[in-house]
């Protein structure tokens, strides 16, 4: 029967620190990494973007005066003001 061999102390503890880093580099390179819940957020995110851009002036990046914005979206225009761009308030 073969003998164990013994490993010394400050083997064994270099040997658990190893491995220890290499599950904390693990850990946050998982983090890091978009998982499959993330992905669909970033796609949810993506879509109401894309909705809001709509109602967003390109000249002057503030939202168009509109009755179709959401709530959030109509403080958020009260607050920074709404465009001013001739070419988005027709004059009456």
């Amino acid at each position: 029967m073969p003998e164990k061999k013994r490993v010394p102390p400050w083997e064994r503890a270099q040997l658990s620190f190893t491995l220890a880093e290499r599950r904390r580099l693990r850990k946050v390179e998982e983090n890091e990494r978009p998982g499959k819940a993330r992905l669909l957020d970033l796609e949810e995110n993506r879509k109401r973007l894309a909705e809001i851009r709509k109602h967003f002036c390109p000249d002057c990046q503030r939202y168009i005066r509109s009755d179709q914005l959401a709530k959030e979206e109509q403080k958020v225009g009260e607050e920074q003001g709404f465009c001013k761009c001739a070419r988005n308030n027709p004059k009456t």
